[in-house]
C-alpha cells in the first residue's frame, strides 16, 4: 500500500499552467508551504513559468515533473531576499533562474548516479529515460543562457556557463572518488559543485554594483547553508528512514565520498576501514555486505561530530544573513534552520 506521499505522482497531466497546483499537492510538511508560499508571493514563481514558457514543450515532461517532485524553495526565496534591495525585477530573474537550475541539476544528478527515486516519486530519466531527460536539461539551459543575455548581460552569461561547467567537473573530481580524502578536500569540492548556486546568482544580482562587502558576505552565507545541507543529505544515504525516499548506501555503491563517509572510516578500526575500502564503489552490495554496513554505522558513526559540524554551517548562515536581509526575509531564514536542525536531529539521534 502507497503512503501519502507517494501516492501522488505527477504524470502526463502535468503542464506549465497546472505546475503550481500539482506540485502544491507535493507539499506535505507547513515550512514547506511557507516557502511555496513566498515564492508565489514574491512573483519568483510567474517568473519562473515565464521562463519554462520559452522553452520548447517537447522538452517541457521531465523538467516539469522534477519541478513537481522536488518542492522545496529555499534557494530561490534566500536569492529573493537578498536581491529585492537592488532590483525587483532582477531578483525575481536571478532566484527563478536559481531555480531552475537546481531542478536541472537534479536531473542530470540522478542520471549520473542512476538513482530511481527522489521524495519517494521515479527519477525523471527513469520515466523519460536519460538521452531524453538529459537533452531536456541541455536545451533548458541554452535558452535560459538566452535569457540572462537579454535580461542582465553578456558577462552575467558567461559567468552562468562558466559556473555550470565547473560544477559539472566537479563530479570527476577525483576527491570525491577516493575514501581516503580528507573532510576539508570534500568540502572545497562542495563549495565548487555550488558555486552555479551560490556565488553566480549573488554576482549576477549586483552586476555593476560596487558593494563588496555585501557581496562576500551573501555568497559566504549561500555557501555556508548549502554545506550544511550536503552534509545532512548525505547523512540520509547511512541512516535508514522511510521519510525521505532515498536509496540507502547510494554513495558507497557510486563511490563517492562524502564528509560523513569519511568522518566514519575516521572513526573506525583498521579492519573495518578495509572492509569499508573493499564496499566502496562496489554496485551490488548483497545482504550480508549491506548489514554489515548498517551495524558498522549505527555503532561507529561519529554522530555528534557530524551534528556539531552541520549546526556550525547553519549558525554561520544565519550570522552573515542577519547583516545583509529585512527582518521578514531572516525570519524565513530562521525557519529553514530549525526545520534542518530538526531533521538533523531525528537523523542522528532519535531510534
Amino acid at each position: 500500500m502507497q503512503d501519502e506521499k507517494s501516492k501522488y505522482f505527477p504524470g502526463p497531466e502535468v503542464s506549465v499552467d497546472n505546475l503550481t497546483i500539482l506540485a502544491r499537492k507535493r507539499i506535505f510538511t507547513p515550512i514547506i508551504g511557507e516557502f511555496y508560499n513566498e515564492f508565489i508571493r514574491n512573483g519568483t514563481n510567474q517568473t519562473l513559468v515565464k521562463i519554462l514558457k520559452r522553452i520548447p514543450a517537447e522538452h517541457h515532461p521531465p523538467i516539469l515533473h522534477t519541478l513537481t517532485t522536488h518542492v522545496t524553495k529555499e534557494k530561490p526565496v534566500f536569492i529573493y531576499g537578498i536581491g529585492v534591495s537592488v532590483d525587483t525585477n532582477r531578483a525575481s530573474f536571478v532566484a527563478a533562474s536559481t531555480d531552475l537550475l537546481w531542478c536541472l541539476s537534479l536531473m542530470v544528478d540522478d542520471i549520473i548516479d542512476e538513482d530511481n527515486f527522489r521524495a519517494n516519486i521515479k527519477t525523471a530519466w527513469s520515466i523519460y529515460g536519460k538521452q531524453e531527460t538529459y537533452r531536456s536539461a541541455e536545451v533548458a539551459f541554452r535558452t535560459l543562457q538566452d535569457l540572462t543575455e537579454e535580461i542582465l548581460s553578456p558577462v552575467t552569461r558567461q559567468l552562468l556557463i562558466e559556473t555550470v561547467e565547473d560544477s559539472l567537473e566537479s563530479l570527476e573530481n577525483p576527491v570525491i572518488r577516493n575514501i581516503d580524502s580528507d573532510v576539508d578536500d570534500i568540502s572545497r569540492n562542495i563549495d565548487r559543485r555550488a558555486r552555479f548556486h551560490c556565488e553566480y546568482p549573488i554576482r549576477a544580482l549586483f552586476d555593476g554594483r560596487e558593494n563588496e562587502e555585501i557581496i562576500s558576505l551573501a555568497i559566504d552565507a549561500l555557501f555556508c547553508v548549502n554545506r550544511a545541507g550536503q552534509i545532512l543529505n548525505d547523512v540520509k544515504d547511512l541512516i535508514p528512514s522511510q521519510i525521505y525516499g532515498r536509496d540507502l548506501f547510494a554513495d558507497v555503491r557510486s563511490g563517492t565520498a562524502t564528509i560523513p563517509l569519511v568522518m566514519l572510516r575516521d572513526a573506525s578500526t583498521a579492519e573495518e576501514r578495509k572492509i569499508l575500502r573493499e564496499l566502496f564503489n562496489y554496485a551490488n552490495l548483497t545482504t550480508k555486505q549491506t548489514n554489515w554496513l548498517q551495524e558498522f554505522i549505527a555503532t561507529k558513526l561519529p554522530r555528534k561530530e557530524i551534528y556539531t559540524l552541520i549546526l556550525e554551517g547553519y549558525r554561520q548562515f544565519l550570522d552573515k544573513m542577519n547583516k545583509i536581509v529585512t527582518p521578514e526575509c531572516f525570519a524565513l531564514c530562521q525557519k529553514w534552520v530549525d526545520y534542518k536542525i530538526r531533521q538533523a536531529n531525528s537523523l542522528l539521534f532519535e531510534k
